[in-house]
């Protein structure tokens, strides 16, 4: 069998694919996921150009696991089933995972270098880790110590679960949003269609209906060069949120091994990110902010951590 792996990490809006050989991981490609039907048209596409002829593949895809499969929550809704992968590839080993576990699985061993503090704190080795990455979706994952050196992954649909606001402030947006949406799931604001829905959301509160939409992109952009209050304000409730969020489900598994932020949106904004922000919503728990503020976050900056985290499933497995 080739000593190739085939890795992908299958989102709603882009898919990266890399050939790992000997535990290194080669140049990766990014394609389009919706400009493919189905998965494995994008990775005959990748394997037809890079020449490749790998014997295994190691798939993280953005979201829920059942039966095998995992199908995309956002995007294209591919479903990627290993048997189907295997043989339509003609790859004789396929294993398929939740992007966040992966993340998780890998976010304890990532170098120095691949992560950025955004609050300080002391990581008990024995303690929870978890995962939350804020990309097309709002992706949730733990990671819990057994002994031993090992480890159990539990992934999750943390971003589908309800959002508490703190300010008044957050509490005229998310009434807003419960008469659009019914269900407010944490997505529907921490996501770059969620930060979209800010806009719109604080566009309709100060009432100008009639200023058009832009996109998450723009609306980062213009927060960053301060030409739109809407824009900055924007991104600030996002920060706020996300910390607010972050320390729930810290709380809620007891997350003393850390707290490691992912996904697509937070490496791009740089200092765009008010961490202090941030840090400031996820101690504000009452009671246990002291153990809140000994609880380090770090976000991951790493291109490569989803890949390194299926290396680290597929060597577990």
């Amino acid at each position: 069998m080739s000593a190739e792996i085939l890795l992908a990490d299958a989102g709603g809006t882009h898919t990266r694919f890399a050939i790992a050989r000997a535990g290194a991981i080669g140049p990766h490609r990014v394609v389009d996921s919706a400009a493919h039907a189905r998965f494995a048209d994008a990775a005959r596409d990748f394997l037809a150009a890079s020449g490749a002829r790998p014997g295994r593949a190691a798939i993280a895809a953005a979201g829920p696991q059942a039966g095998g499969a995992v199908t995309l929550t956002n995007g294209p809704r591919w479903r990627i089933a290993p048997d189907e992968v295997g043989a339509s590839l003609g790859i004789a080993e396929v294993r398929v995972a939740n992007d966040f576990a992966a993340l998780a699985a890998g976010a304890p061993s990532l170098p120095s270098g691949s992560l950025s503090e955004v609050a300080p704190g002391t990581a008990d080795p024995a303690g929870a880790i978890a995962v939350i990455g804020p990309g097309t979706g709002l992706g949730v994952a733990l990671l819990a110590p057994l002994g031993g050196g090992r480890s159990l992954v539990l992934p999750g649909e943390g971003g589908h679960a309800g959002l508490s606001p703190a300010t008044a402030r957050e509490m005229a947006v998310l009434g807003a949003l419960i008469e659009r949406f019914g269900h407010v799931k944490a997505e529907h604001v921490l996501s770059g269609p969620g930060l979209e829905n800010l806009w719109q959301t604080l566009a309709a509160l100060d009432g100008a209906t009639d200023a058009p939409p832009p996109s998450a992109a723009e609306i980062a952009g213009r927060a960053a060069t301060g030409s739109c209050p809407r824009s900055s304000e924007s991104v600030a409730l996002f920060a706020a949120w996300l910390g607010g969020f972050a320390g729930d489900v810290a709380l809620i598994a007891g997350a003393t091994g850390g707290v490691y932020l992912a996904g697509g949106i937070l490496p791009r904004w740089g200092a765009l990110f008010d961490r202090a922000a941030f840090r400031a919503r996820f101690v504000a728990k009452g009671t246990h902010r002291t153990l809140m503020e000994a609880m380090p976050v770090k976000l991951i900056v790493d291109p490569l951590a989803t890949f390194r985290g299926l290396l680290t499933l597929f060597d577990a497995a």
